[in-house]
């Protein structure tokens, strides 16, 4: 009989709040600090009395459950989906505001899941942390899973943001690595202590952890010269911390893999978790394996004034995209699109209605085309042209003052799609000789003037 491996999840770290602190009680550390997510996404709101409510996030990936008696008056509630910072999280993470409002009963955040999103891994893994004012995550003690619906909830007192993230999980040393080079996997587990400040009350390890961890390489046990190897090594965890992790050294192929980027998997077996097994638990990582990289950078501003009532919109439009060039070929690996952002000078209340994919938006590449060198003194030429999309500012409603009539009276921004449907966004297409060193291939305008676009491309060097 297999000998039943008893882990004990989620990081301790030290816990700065006062100990009367319900959401420190409910919760303990996941993670370093990280920035603020962004705006990802429609918000919705809605104000909710003391009858209590229900809202729904605009992508239906959340539900928030706010009983009768939370409330002590009628509140505006809303939802607004973010970029999610989280290490090891799943999906967008989600702000709910007013941020830091106590509920005098807990409310239920209900997250959705598909089969999809957990890719053949365990959602008993899957917990629900929140972000606190410092940056730091912090990870529930108890949620409900339930595998039929599809629902992993959590009973919450405060609002801040949101997100899924696991208890145990793969963390390469890097997201890419140079063919021919090495770095540390490490499976790292977290330990759960009773109340912030005591010991674990699980730390069992030992030598049948690793006899019962199969490693693989895009489906090959241990890997081989075509796609890796996976090689013992026992190494200190990453970012300190007391958890507890097991490692294994990657050597990269001296060639770039047909299957790239490649699937570091970890087959664990026999887990038991709140007095259940689970026999085969499964997680993953991608690592991308190149041989040259190129970074392409694009920002656009412009100054759009409107009109001598409603003063001046300051909008700001960056992206970026990665190029993986071989001997034979290239390809373009990680691309970045930013909603437009704005920030406005004037008089007038401006509350933004939709957001923008702006002037930079990458939809899709058409075609990309490696040029080899003239003469072994040259350099080869990389031209990549772009599916078109269409330019969409954000959409604007201004209140302003009526300087006539008195009052105040409310419109909107110019029709973006309108706007859109004439001009083209950036890029649609680019074309750069793949060498050494920084090189601006678009410039038009000045910074800081009215109008101004610069791309630029370097080669990364991670050595």
């Amino acid at each position: 009989m297999k000998k039943i491996i008893v882990f004990s999840f989620l990081l301790i770290s030290l816990i700065t709040h006062g100990q009367n602190d319900q959401r420190i009680k409910d919760s303990l550390a996941l993670y370093a600090p990280t920035e603020i997510g962004k705006p990802d996404g429609e918000p919705v709101s809605q104000k909710i009395g003391k009858d209590g409510g229900t809202l729904i996030s605009s992508d239906n990936k959340i539900t928030l459950i706010i009983p009768a008696g939370a409330l002590l008056s009628e509140t505006l509630i809303s939802i607004q989906p973010t970029t999610n910072f989280a290490q090891e999280s799943m999906g967008k993470a989600y702000q709910l505001e007013p941020s830091g409002i106590q509920f005098q009963k807990p409310a239920q955040l209900v997250f959705h899941y598909t089969d999809e999103e957990m890719d053949g891994q365990s959602p008993e893994l899957m917990g629900v942390a929140w972000q606190d004012d410092n940056g730091a995550w912090k990870g529930l003690r108890k949620v409900n899973l339930d595998k039929i619906s599809k629902t992993i909830t959590a009973n919450i007192k405060h609002f801040s943001g949101w997100c899924l993230a696991w208890a145990i999980f793969l963390k390469p040393e890097k997201t890419r690595l140079k063919v021919s080079e090495f770095m540390v996997v490490w499976l790292i587990q977290r330990m759960l202590m009773d109340s912030p400040g005591e010991e674990p009350s699980e730390q069992i390890l030992d030598g049948a952890f690793y006899k019962n961890i199969n490693w693989s390489v895009n489906g090959i046990p241990d890997g081989d010269n075509n796609v890796g190897k996976i090689v013992f090594i026992s190494s200190p965890p990453p970012d300190g911390g007391m958890f507890q992790a097991i490692s294994r050294f990657y050597d990269a192929p001296a060639q770039v893999p047909d299957n790239n980027p490649v699937e570091i998997k970890v087959e664990i077996i026999d887990i038991m978790y709140e007095n259940k097994v689970y026999p085969n638990t499964t997680r993953k990582c991608k690592v991308r394996i190149y041989d040259n990289l190129y970074e392409v950078k694009m920002v656009y501003t412009m100054d759009a004034p409107a009109g001598s009532m409603l003063g001046v919109v300051k909008y700001k439009d960056y992206g970026s995209f990665i190029i993986s060039l071989n001997k034979k070929e290239a390809e373009i690996i990680e691309m970045v699109n930013k909603n437009a952002e704005w920030t406005y000078i004037g008089k007038c209340t401006v509350v933004p209605l939709k957001a923008g994919s702006g002037t930079i938006n990458i939809i899709a590449v058409q075609s990309i085309k490696l040029i080899p060198a003239a003469s072994p003194k040259d350099h080869p030429w990389i031209e990549i042209f772009f599916v078109r999309s269409p330019t969409i500012f954000p959409l604007l409603q201004f209140t302003c003052p009526n300087v006539n009539k008195g009052g105040t009276f409310t419109t909107t921004s110019a029709g973006a799609n309108a706007i859109g449907s004439m001009i083209p966004a950036f890029p649609t297409s680019i074309k750069f000789e793949a060498k050494e060193g920084e090189q601006t291939i678009l410039k038009i305008g000045e910074e800081g003037g009215e109008v101004y676009v610069k791309f630029t491309v370097k080669q990364i060097r991670e050595d």
